[in-house]
């Protein structure tokens, strides 16, 4: 697991820390069922944006470990890029 607040690059996060990310980014925004859907979000949309996301980071702007400010960065990576 990465530490909460450790400046990474997404080669360094595990395959297992980054499918539970994946999945509770998607549990938010699917379209289908999300509690904020994107219309036309795919899981391949979202891995896209999580790792322009990690590999944006920097001694301010860190991982949180998963959390929903990483969630919802990955959203406006998503909705705005």
């Amino acid at each position: 697991m990465i530490k909460k607040g450790y400046i990474m690059k997404t080669s360094e996060i595990e395959s297992n820390e980054l499918q539970r990310f994946i999945e509770y980014v998607e549990l938010f925004y699917n379209e289908k069922d999300g509690i904020f859907p994107i219309i036309g979000l795919t899981s391949e949309m979202i891995l896209d944006a999580t790792q322009k996301y990690i590999n944006s980071l920097t001694e301010e702007y860190t991982w949180g470990g998963g959390d929903s400010i990483d969630r919802e960065r990955v959203r406006d990576i998503i909705l705005f890029n």
